[in-house]
């Protein structure tokens, strides 16, 4: 069953564009003075078939989350939606039609609701998984790529074209800050902080959602773009141009805890903490790596696994261990992937 957003989001129109992910009929042309961003590779046609089943959602999924009640947001795109998938059931539930293509999804609780930057009309939500939207906040920056919500309840979202942060409370924008990052990308909540990583390459930028300040910043890796809360006031950031994803604890001073091997492009994070499992996308080989986290600053590797082709973004549903994975390589099958957890590494 297909569901339209009505009288919530009329006021929402969005044209598509990439944003930290490249899309290949949108593709934007950054100004020459401006250095490159950390970008996800360009995945090849798998040759090794995904593990587990896959089933459709709609087209270029991207960004996923799951509650725990097992219910998966996934953003998708042309058409726009958000499409909620029962992961213990294998099945779709409905598609939520929206004028625009969220990338980044984020949970401000346990079961939601999603956090949804609507970027091209500088739009942020929040979407129960029930399919009702919150307040909508308009006006917020340029291209809000990412949001997150702070201890205190503020939501604190990347300004990726516009550099630096802002910070939203009750669905309007009550500040912001110039860069800090030229280009922040994903960001991730620690109690009261955001740390955001900035794709330009100048690392990681904390912000205090109370205050509404920056308070530390720290040059780490190659060229970053996701970011990831763990537990104990961790963080992991995808390097993706470097080959990694490092770990970092955010006091909120950036101090660094463990570097873990990630060839491929690394990119999509998500981290279960009853498992203390720390999941990372390579797109480069369409592999999923799954990472040990009992020791941080002793990460291991517990293995590899195939996925579909353009593995952007990752969720594990924290109850059964069900994984998702988005298949996002544009004109390729429109799929989600879903792994049960008995066929995950041990």
């Amino acid at each position: 069953m297909r569901s339209v957003v009505l009288a919530a989001t009329a006021a929402v129109s969005v044209v598509l564009i990439a944003a930290c992910g490249s899309d290949t009929t949108t593709d934007r042309a950054a100004p020459s003075s401006t250095p490159v961003a950390a970008e996800p590779a360009v995945a090849p046609a798998p040759t090794t078939p995904p593990i587990g089943t896959t089933i459709e959602v709609g087209n270029e999924p991207e960004g996923v989350v799951i509650g725990t009640a097992g219910i998966a947001a996934v953003g998708v795109r042309r058409p726009d939606g958000l499409t909620l998938v029962d992961v213990r059931a294998g099945r779709v539930i409905r598609t939520i039609e929206t004028r625009g293509a969220p990338r980044h999804l984020e949970l401000a609780g346990p079961n939601g609701p999603v956090i949804v930057p609507l970027e091209t009309s500088n739009t942020v939500t929040e979407m129960s998984f029930d399919g009702t939207f919150g307040p909508i906040a308009t006006g917020v920056g340029d291209l809000p790529h990412d949001a997150v919500r702070t201890s205190d309840g503020t939501l604190v979202g990347t300004n990726e074209h516009g550099g630096g942060a802002l910070f939203l409370r009750d669905g309007k924008v009550v500040k912001s800050l110039p860069a800090g990052p030229p280009q922040p990308g994903g960001v991730a909540a620690v109690g009261r902080y955001a740390a955001m990583a900035d794709v330009q390459g100048n690392g990681v930028f904390v912000y205090d959602g109370t205050t509404m300040t920056e308070v530390a910043q720290k040059k780490i890796g190659t060229r970053l773009t996701h970011a990831h809360a763990l537990s104990g006031g961790l963080v992991a950031f995808a390097d993706t141009d470097g080959g990694a994803v490092l770990v970092e604890r955010i006091t909120p001073q950036v101090v660094d805890v463990a570097r873990i091997d990630a060839p491929g492009k690394p990119y999509g994070l998500s981290y279960d903490d009853r498992t203390k499992t720390l999941l990372v996308t390579l797109g480069s080989t369409n592999t999923l790596r799954l990472v040990d986290m009992s020791d941080p600053s002793k990460p291991r590797i517990r293995g590899d696994v195939p996925t579909v082709q353009q593995p952007n973004s990752v969720a594990m549903d924290p109850v059964t261990g069900i994984v998702a994975v988005t298949g996002s390589a544009p004109g390729a099958a429109s799929s989600l992937q879903l792994i049960p957890a008995d066929l995950l590494p041990r």
